[in-house]
C-alpha cells in the first residue's frame, strides 16, 4: 500500500474515534430531514444496515458510497417501501464506472405521507382544505479504488422539503471509506448527512396585524414569525464484515456496525446473508439501541426497531442480471415495514 493513500483511512478512523470519544451526554432531541434516516435497498436492509464494510453496487450509494467503485459496468435498481401510518417511500438509484476515474452515480429519494387536513382554533375538527406535501432527497455520488484494498467515496445530497406554502432546502454531505485486511476481514466507516442546517420559510407564516392603539381604519402591519432552524441527523458509524465461502456454490457474509448518533440512541446492527451460487441469497438481522446511564427509561421505550429479515434472486439475462429483493423490518408500535426492489446489471 501506498503510504499517501494509508493516511485516508487512518484519518478517518482517528476522526471517528474522536466523535465517539467525546460524544457524550443525552443526545434525545429534533433534528431536521429525519427521512435521511429512513433505509433504502432491500438487500442491506434485511441485514438491518449492518453491511457498510463490503457492500457493492448501487445499493451501497446509500449505505457506504465507496461501494460503488467495484462496479464493473453500470447498475440500475428501483425500490418501494411501505412505511408507516399509509406513508411510502420510492427510490430509484443508478450507477456506472468511468474508467480509470472511479465511478459515478445519481438516486432520489422520495418520502409520500399523503395529504394533511388543515385545522385552525375556529375549525378544530378541519376546514375541509389539505396541504399537499413533498420531500424529496437527490444525491449525487462519485467514488474510487485507491488499491485493490482502499475504496472512498462521497454523496452529496440536495434536500428539498415542502409542506403547503412552507418550503425548506439543506446541502449534506455522506463520506464513506471500504478497507480489506490481508486476512480477508472487510472495514468500513461512514460519516453521514454532514451539512447545513435546515430552516422552512413561506408565506404561512406571515400575518396582517394592527398596530395597537393605532386608529381603526390604519392600515394593518404585515408580521413574520421567525422559523427555528434544525441540524441534519448526523452519525458515525464504523463496519466489520467477513465473508467465507464453504464451497464453491454456498457462502455467507457475517457483518456488524456500531452507529453513534446526535440526535438519538446509538446502536449496534449486526446481520448475515447466505448465498446458494450467487442466485439465491437469505438475509436476517438484529438491531440493538445502546443505553447510556443518564436516558430515561422513557426515552428507552420509543426506539421501534429491532428484527429484519428478507431474501432475493439473481437471474442471468445474457450479458446481463435481473435482481429481486425483499425485506420486512419489525416496529414495535406499528405494522412492519416492507421493501420491494428490482435492479438491472449491464
Amino acid at each position: 500500500m501506498k503510504p499517501r493513500y494509508f493516511l485516508i483511512p487512518l484519518l478517518m478512523v482517528l476522526l471517528g474515534g474522536m466523535q465517539v470519544m467525546y460524544a457524550s451526554g443525552d443526545k434525545m432531541g429534533t433534528a431536521g430531514a429525519i427521512e435521511l434516516l429512513i433505509p433504502m435497498g432491500a438487500r442491506n436492509a434485511a441485514m438491518c444496515g449492518s453491511n457498510i464494510a463490503n457492500i457493492q453496487g448501487a445499493e451501497a450509494m446509500y449505505y457506504n458510497p465507496s461501494g460503488l467503485s467495484m462496479l464493473n459496468g453500470a447498475e440500475a435498481s428501483f425500490s418501494y417501501m411501505s412505511y408507516f401510518a399509509d406513508m411510502n417511500i420510492s427510490y430509484i438509484a443508478v450507477g456506472s464506472k468511468v474508467g480509470k476515474l472511479g465511478a459515478i452515480g445519481l438516486s432520489i429519494q422520495s418520502l409520500d405521507i399523503g395529504k394533511i387536513p388543515v385545522t385552525t382554533l375556529q375549525n378544530p375538527e378541519g376546514t375541509g382544505e389539505e396541504l399537499s406535501t413533498n420531500f424529496i432527497t437527490l444525491t449525487a455520488t462519485f467514488s474510487r479504488q485507491f488499491t485493490e484494498r482502499i475504496n472512498f467515496g462521497i454523496n452529496t445530497k440536495l434536500i428539498s422539503e415542502k409542506v403547503g406554502n412552507m418550503s425548506a432546502r439543506a446541502l449534506a454531505w455522506d463520506f464513506g471509506l471500504q478497507y480489506t485486511s490481508p486476512w480477508g476481514v472487510d472495514f468500513g466507516v461512514v460519516m453521514r448527512n454532514i451539512g447545513s442546517n435546515i430552516q422552512f420559510d413561506g408565506t404561512s407564516i406571515e400575518f396582517d396585524t394592527e398596530i395597537p392603539f393605532s386608529n381603526p381604519n390604519a392600515t394593518t402591519r404585515k408580521t413574520r414569525l421567525d422559523m427555528a432552524s434544525h441540524e441534519l441527523p448526523a452519525s458515525l458509524n464504523l463496519g466489520v464484515a467477513y465473508r467465507y465461502q464453504f464451497t464453491e456454490e454456498h457462502s455467507v457474509n457475517v457483518s456488524g456496525i456500531y452507529g453513534n448518533n446526535n440526535y438519538t440512541l446509538d446502536q449496534i446492527d449486526t446481520g448475515i446473508e447466505y448465498s446458494f451460487k450467487d442466485f439465491f441469497f437469505l438475509r436476517g438481522g438484529y438491531n440493538a439501541p445502546l443505553y447510556p446511564g443518564d436516558y430515561d427509561e422513557d426515552m428507552k421505550d420509543d426506539y421501534q426497531y429491532s428484527f429484519t429479515f428478507g431474501f432475493g434472486l439473481a437471474l442471468d439475462v445474457g450479458d446481463n442480471a435481473l435482481v429481486f429483493d425483499y425485506a420486512y423490518r419489525e416496529m414495535a408500535s406499528f405494522d412492519g415495514n416492507q421493501y420491494f426492489t428490482l435492479g438491472i446489471r449491464f
